[in-house]
C-alpha cells in the first residue's frame, strides 16, 4: 500500500519532468528554425546549371516571400522552415517566351520549389556559404550564397521616380562610393554609405546648364531630398524584376523609386567598352529564321580622340542592342558595354551589347 501511494506521489513529478523535456525540445527546435531562417534570408542563392546561359537565383525574404529569377521569367511564392525542410506554396510566374535552356531551368525550379517540402542543409566551404536542397526524386542541388545587404541591392539597380506633371524621371545610380542623380537636365552627385539602416550622404555637386523651369524645380527637389542627410529608407525586393526603394524627406514624406537591374548585375561582369557606327540601312539576313539585321562597324579612338575603323566594311548585326532603337533616317555612333554570356543557347549570341551613350548622330536624307 505504501508503494502504491509512493507511485501516485511521484506521478506528478514524472509528468512535470516530461513536460520540462518537451519544453526544452521545443525551445531547441524553435532556436534551430530561427537560425535557419536567418541564414536563408542573409544571402542570395545562385545555382548555375551547365547548360543554362543564366543562373537560377533564390531570395528568401524575411516577410516569408520566396522570389526566384530563372534567367527569363520570375517566379514567386511563400516559404517557411519546419525542422530540416523548407516548406513552399505553389509558385506563380510571369509568362514571357524564353530560350529553350531557360525554359528547362524554369521547369527545374518549379519541380524543386513549387508546393514542396524540401530537405535542406546550409554549410560553409572555404568561406563560401553553400545551400544544398534535395528534390522529390532525391537529387541534390547546390546553391552558392552571396551576402544580401542593402548596399548590394542599391548598387545592383538604377532607381527611378517620376514626379507628377513632369516629363522626365529622377534617376539614382549608386556606385561604390558615389551616388549619381539625373534629374532631367543637370547631373548631380554626392558621396554615400549605409550606416545604422540609414543612407548617409555628403555635399551635393551639380553641373550648371540652364534648364527649363520644371526641370530646375525637379533638380531642387532632388537636392533637398539627398543633400547631406541621414535618410530613412526601405527596400522591397518581393518582385526582384521591379524592386522598390522608398526614401523619406526631412518632413517624413515618402517617395517611391522603382529599380531596374544594371547590366553589370544582370551579366555578373563589368563589361567591355565598344564603339559602333550604325548604318541607317538594314539588310535581310538569316538567323534561326529570316529576319532584318542592322549594319554596324566597330570604331577605335586613339588618345587624341581621332577615330579609325577596325573594319571599313559593314557587318550584319544579329540581335538587338539593349536600350537602342534603330532609326532608318539616322547614322549614329554609339558606345556600348559588351558582356559575355556564359553557356549561350544554340540560337543565342555569346555576347550582349547594352547602350551606354550616343556619341554622334546625324540625319541622312533618303534618295
Amino acid at each position: 500500500m505504501k508503494i502504491k501511494y509512493l507511485v501516485l506521489a511521484l506521478l506528478p513529478l514524472s509528468l512535470m519532468a516530461c513536460q520540462s523535456v518537451q519544453n526544452v525540445t521545443d525551445s531547441v527546435i524553435t532556436q534551430m528554425n530561427t537560425t535557419a531562417v536567418k541564414n536563408l534570408t542573409e544571402y542570395n542563392w545562385t545555382y548555375q546549371a551547365s547548360k543554362a546561359s543564366k543562373p537560377l537565383v533564390l531570395t528568401f525574404n524575411d516577410n516569408q516571400q520566396l522570389t526566384i529569377l530563372t534567367g527569363c521569367n520570375g517566379q514567386g511564392g511563400t516559404w517557411k522552415v519546419e525542422g530540416n525542410s523548407i516548406v513552399t506554396s505553389p509558385l506563380v510566374s510571369t509568362m514571357m517566351a524564353c530560350a529553350d535552356d531557360l525554359m528547362q531551368q524554369e521547369h527545374l525550379s518549379s519541380d524543386i520549389f513549387s508546393e514542396k517540402r524540401i530537405p535542406f542543409e546550409i554549410s560553409t566551404v572555404n568561406g563560401q556559404a553553400i545551400l544544398t536542397v534535395t528534390d522529390s526524386k532525391g537529387q541534390k542541388h547546390i546553391f552558392t550564397g552571396s551576402k544580401m545587404t542593402d548596399r548590394n541591392i542599391l548598387t545592383n539597380y538604377t532607381w527611378s521616380y517620376q514626379p507628377a506633371d513632369t516629363k522626365k524621371p529622377i534617376v539614382l545610380s549608386f556606385s561604390k562610393d558615389r551616388l549619381s542623380v539625373d534629374s532631367g537636365c543637370n547631373h548631380q552627385g554626392t558621396t554615400w554609405k549605409v550606416e545604422n539602416d540609414l543612407i548617409i550622404t555628403g555635399d551635393m555637386f551639380s553641373t550648371q546648364m540652364a534648364c527649363e523651369p520644371a526641370l530646375m524645380k525637379q533638380e531642387q527637389f532632388a537636392a533637398d531630398l539627398l543633400q547631406k542627410r541621414e535618410i530613412s529608407f526601405n527596400v522591397n525586393t518581393s518582385n526582384p524584376d521591379q524592386p522598390s526603394l522608398v526614401i523619406s524627406d526631412t518632413k517624413g514624406q515618402k517617395y517611391t523609386f522603382i529599380g531596374t537591374m544594371t547590366p553589370e548585375a544582370k551579366y555578373q561582369s563589368e563589361g567591355k567598352t565598344v564603339f559602333l557606327e550604325i548604318s541607317p540601312e538594314t539588310k535581310s539576313c538569316v538567323g534561326v529564321a529570316p529576319m532584318t539585321c542592322m549594319q554596324v562597324r566597330e570604331i577605335k579612338y586613339d588618345d587624341k580622340g581621332i577615330k579609325t575603323y577596325a573594319d571599313k566594311d559593314w557587318s550584319l548585326y544579329y540581335g538587338q542592342i539593349e536600350g537602342f532603337k534603330h532609326n532608318p533616317e539616322q547614322r549614329v555612333i554609339v558606345r556600348v558595354k559588351r558582356f559575355e554570356i556564359k553557356n549561350p543557347a544554340a540560337d543565342q549570341s555569346s555576347q550582349a551589347d547594352v547602350l551606354d551613350m550616343v556619341v554622334e548622330q546625324e540625319l541622312v536624307k533618303k534618295p
